[in-house]
């Protein structure tokens, strides 16, 4: 579905993303580990085509995303940010509805197929609710889901999730990765996500990749990757590794010194 090969990200002459390589699969979520300043943002955002590369390449079903224009890329990739600075004004049938931007016909109207994309997007992110309400009037969490919905609305085939669960509560936390690993399982959705939580990515990614200084650490399943003496190495802390139930995901603490 996705495949990176040797990407390399400057900012000006500092190199940030250092030859990254990695797959990820149809149905599948890929998440995204590593301490403040690995390069997570910097490589949702090379992925998704704001920031320019250096050197690498980056195919979605076998097409070159750096060979596409804009509106190309958008329906196949994706992105949902952090919820902050959204316009105040806007209904959320109206922030959803921007999922569409780039099949809209020359005049910029809705079509009756755009309008259902729309409202089945709602409906899956379970924001129907909100159609009519103001986005200054809503929660985090709620302007959260509704940047799924936007995402969804664009009817792309990889999602790309920057800290979605960043400010908000356990409940909505829960709420917004619920409703992430629902897509993936029902519509073969592919999701790459980057989060801090170790245990809630633990929970909810097929496949981890851990970053470090711009380079792959780690790479495979959250039992390979959440390895108690690397991610001490890596997070200058000690942790442990327990089980919840026997067979269940890894969960990581600190080691009770």
């Amino acid at each position: 579905m996705l495949k990176v090969e040797g990407l390399n990200v400057h900012y000006g002459e500092r190199p940030i993303l250092k030859d990254i390589s990695f797959e990820a699969q149809r149905g599948q979520i890929l998440g995204v580990i590593g301490p403040n300043g690995a390069g997570k943002t910097t490589l949702i955002r090379a992925l998704s085509g704001v920031l320019p590369l250096r050197s690498g390449a980056m195919h979605v079903n076998g097409k070159d995303l750096r060979r596409m224009s804009e509106q190309e890329r958008a329906r196949l990739v994706a992105v949902v940010p952090q919820a902050r600075n959204l316009p105040p004004a806007f209904t959320g049938r109206e922030m959803v509805q921007m999922g569409r931007t780039h099949y809209l016909n020359w005049l910029g109207q809705l079509s009756v197929r755009d309008n259902q994309r729309v409202l089945q997007a709602m409906q899956r992110s379970s924001t129907l609710e909100l159609a009519d309400r103001r986005m200054g009037d809503l929660s985090g969490g709620e302007q959260q889901r509704l940047l799924l919905a936007r995402a969804l609305a664009q009817e792309a085939p990889l999602l790309l999730l920057d800290e979605p669960t960043t400010h908000l509560d356990l409940q909505y936390q829960i709420g917004l990765l619920d409703a992430v690993r629902d897509l993936v399982d029902r519509d073969g959705l592919t999701v790459v996500m980057t989060l801090h939580d170790l245990n809630l990515v633990s929970r909810y990614a097929d496949r981890l990749c851990l970053l470090v200084e711009g380079r792959i650490q780690a790479l495979g399943t959250p039992e390979e990757v959440l390895d108690p003496a690397l991610l001490s190495q890596v997070y200058h802390v000690p942790l442990q590794r327990m089980r919840a139930s026997e067979g269940g995901r890894p969960i990581i603490l600190p080691t009770v010194l």
